[in-house]
């Protein structure tokens, strides 16, 4: 939509000038401060979501919510490359892939 970052910056100035919290580092304006401390996360790098079922981490629930959705449509989960799939066929498949990034050359 945006062709130029700085149109977009100068549009979101405009647009949302009046909203009461602003973040200091990139001057992203909010209406909630719970929309503020969530996006705070963005920058702290904070990830307190974890997954129960591989580790991964998320910095908003509503990631981790969404995440889960791979391991209960696809419960083979491949601790090489981070990745589920469907049926064991397809995990099998995949597991030549991770023998050869192992071969130095």
């Amino acid at each position: 939509m945006f062709e130029v970052q700085d149109l977009l910056i100068d549009h979101c100035k405009e647009q949302h000038k009046n909203l009461p919290y602003v973040c200091e580092h990139c001057e992203r304006a909010v209406k909630y401060w719970s929309e503020f401390e969530r996006h705070q996360l963005v920058h702290s790098g904070e990830r307190p979501h974890v997954c129960p079922v591989c580790g991964k981490a998320f910095g908003q629930k509503s990631q981790l919510n969404f995440h889960m959705k791979i391991h209960a449509e696809n419960p083979y989960y491949c601790e090489e490359c981070k990745n589920s799939f469907k049926s064991v066929d397809e995990f099998d498949r995949q597991k030549p892939i991770h023998a050869k990034e192992k071969v130095v050359v």
